[in-house]
């Protein structure tokens, strides 16, 4: 039992080792935005436009999300950016990992005008942490169950470590320090926060 547990703590943990590298250095970067992850000033952009048809009415996220579909695009529109012009002209910004959309959908003809950021490697990286799918994209949902996989192997991994740390009479003094000290600053931030926070 303690053999094959050992294994499944050991390769369940090389096989999350990538996502957890992108999760703690994505982490960081939240916490202290790395000049060197920003998307550059100079990033590549592309300009096409497309006729789209009549613009839906209505509510501004159904009809952002028909003409992110129409367009063939993935990603998600950004509804605090979204507006429309008295003539029903319809104005948004669309995110998805590695690249920004603005899109100017003109009443008058129908036309999409869209333009296209290329925000470059540390983009994609950085929108690859805790992300689970991407509208229109099937190559997200894979991204998605690797997630949930990681996920279910480090609550694994804690658990099963604990039992290994325990199965190992000899590691029960340092571990017993380390975990108290674990769980005393977690609780005790806990309550900081609630009683202060």
């Amino acid at each position: 039992m303690r053999a094959w547990l050992l294994r499944i703590h050991l390769y369940g943990g090389l096989l999350c080792v990538p996502y957890l590298v992108i999760f703690g250095l994505s982490s960081l970067h939240f916490n202290h935005q790395f000049a060197f992850a920003k998307t550059p000033a100079n990033a590549p952009t592309n300009r096409w436009d497309r006729a789209i048809g009549t613009i839906p009415g209505g509510d501004n996220a159904k009809a952002t999300d028909a003409v992110r579909d129409t367009l063939g695009l993935m990603g998600w529109p950004l509804p605090w950016e979204t507006r429309r012009d008295p003539d029903g002209s319809l104005h948004f910004p669309m995110e998805r990992p590695g690249k920004r959309y603005q899109i100017n959908v003109s009443a008058a003809d129908g036309v999409a005008h869209v333009q296209e950021i290329r925000k470059g490697f540390w983009s994609v990286f950085l929108s690859l942490h805790a992300l689970t799918e991407l509208p229109n994209s099937r190559l997200m949902s894979g991204w998605g169950v690797y997630t949930e996989l990681c996920t279910a192997v480090v609550v694994f991994s804690a658990g099963s470590g604990i039992w290994l740390w325990w199965s190992a009479r000899r590691d029960r003094p340092l571990g017993a320090t380390s975990i108290s000290f674990g769980m005393i600053g977690s609780i005790g931030f806990i309550l900081y926060v609630v009683l202060h926070g």
